[in-house]
């Protein structure tokens, strides 16, 4: 091949296709630049009344500013528009974002920002009557650089042709019965389709149960049972997210703080006999639970733990919506200083393993094999500690670090005072 053939195969190349609904979305090179192309399944591309759609669709879709919308321009042939061309940026579909990189969902704020995007810009087009339809994994476009979503071609322009089938063939399931039956759609349509993809962005990891009733209710066969819109929709999966969120924190934290409290003052010497008095078997009565009811102060200096756990349970489960921000910054302060109690307890024992005279006097060699031991042991004591309280993993990996950090900088100083030198004393390798 010569020059100016590999320059000619070079400019009509295409990359690797994405499979759309409709057509396939790619990237080619033209006069040494890259453009976006959706081309469109020649049966549609045949069809008069998709041509016209497509025509329609440019026109009013000129007059959304969102930047969820991308922008596109038909391209017309002998036979009619046989593709669009789209604005520049590098985009895939959320399907192969999550095959390439299933990891994503775990991001922070991943799925937040997705779904909040989607239903802020779906909101926007129903103000003016326009309605996506068809939200499935290969519908949805992300850009590469930050994963924001994008959106592309409306399935309500589609309506007029005679069979959704060809327009929603392989992704019927994320389609509203009403569209793929009657060719009939409005908000609820829309609700529908973005239950689907919601539930399709927790596959991976589960549908968290306090979630399950609003998709079961967004996805209701039935568009009367379905919310009225999505931003009815949106609004009651934040609520149910947050409310359950918050009574398990706030469970949880009072009951590991509970347990700690009592360990701590088990292990302190006591020279009096202590007298064991039997959990109370009986439930909490109502009356207990009466508005400016606190747990910890009054049920008496008798109640064990238990029973004061499962009244702070009864309390919680009961009266949930009372719990405000302020008092879960008060919870999650108490789960924080009960761990750092503990955690700078275990370290302590286990960095003193290697900050001890024999072991500094051993060799560089010796001395960094025990340290990675204790290192890891360091590590899995505060993934185990970690995993029976309420806080985040990155809240104990930052608190166990500062710890680590404290007292290793104290055994240091303490041993250099012993030895009355500045180093650690480590004999070198012959």
């Amino acid at each position: 091949m010569n020059y100016e053939e590999l320059i000619e195969t070079r400019d009509v190349r295409k990359t690797n296709k994405l499979r759309l609904p409709y057509g396939y979305f790619y990237k080619r090179l033209i006069d040494g630049k890259y453009s976006n192309f959706v081309e469109f399944h020649d049966e549609l591309a045949d069809n008069i009344s998709f041509n016209s759609c497509i025509t329609k669709q440019c026109e009013a879709l000129a007059q959304v500013k969102n930047k969820h919308q991308l922008r596109f321009t038909p391209n017309e042939g002998d036979d009619g528009v046989y593709a669009v061309a789209v604005e520049l940026g590098n985009y895939i579909t959320v399907e192969q974002l999550l095959n390439d990189s299933p990891s994503v969902v775990a991001k922070r704020d991943f799925m937040d920002s997705t779904i909040s995007d989607l239903v802020a810009v779906t909101t926007e087009l129903h103000q003016q009557g326009i309605q996506y339809l068809c939200f499935a994994p290969s519908n949805v476009l992300v850009r590469k650089t930050d994963n924001s979503v994008r959106l592309l071609l409306h399935g309500s322009f589609f309506l007029p042709l005679k069979s959704q089938e060809e327009m929603f063939e392989g992704v019927e399931d994320y389609v509203a019965p009403e569209v793929m039956s009657e060719g009939t759609c409005d908000d609820r349509s829309d609700v529908y389709s973005l239950g689907k993809f919601i539930d399709y962005l927790y596959a991976s990891s589960g549908l968290p149960f306090e979630l399950k009733h609003v998709i079961q209710k967004a996805t209701a066969e039935n568009p009367a049972d379905r919310y009225a819109s999505v931003e009815d929709m949106y609004s009651h999966l934040k609520r149910s997210r947050v409310i359950r969120r918050t009574g398990t924190l706030a469970i949880a934290a009072l009951a590991v703080a509970l347990i700690v409290v009592g360990m701590f003052f088990e292990m302190m010497p006591n020279t009096e006999p202590v007298e064991f008095v039997k959990p109370v078997e009986e439930p909490v009565v109502d009356d207990l639970l009466d508005d400016g009811f606190n747990p910890l102060t009054e049920l008496g200096p008798d109640a064990d733990s238990a029973t004061i756990a499962r009244a702070i349970q009864d309390y919680m489960m009961n009266d949930s919506d009372k719990v405000d921000d302020k008092k879960m910054r008060e919870f999650e302060a108490k789960a924080e200083q009960i761990f750092r109690k503990q955690y700078t307890q275990a370290a302590d024992l286990i960095l003193s393993k290697i900050y001890n005279n024999e072991r500094m006097n051993n060799s560089e060699k010796n001395f960094k094999a025990n340290s990675e031991e204790v290192m890891k042991e360091l590590v899995e004591k505060q993934r185990e500690l970690a995993s029976n309280s309420s806080l985040s993993s990155e809240t104990t990996q930052r608190i166990a670090s500062e710890i680590i950090e404290q007292l290793t900088e104290k055994k240091k100083a303490e041993m250099e005072k012993k030895s009355d030198t500045n180093n650690l004393g480590l004999k070198k390798e012959e």
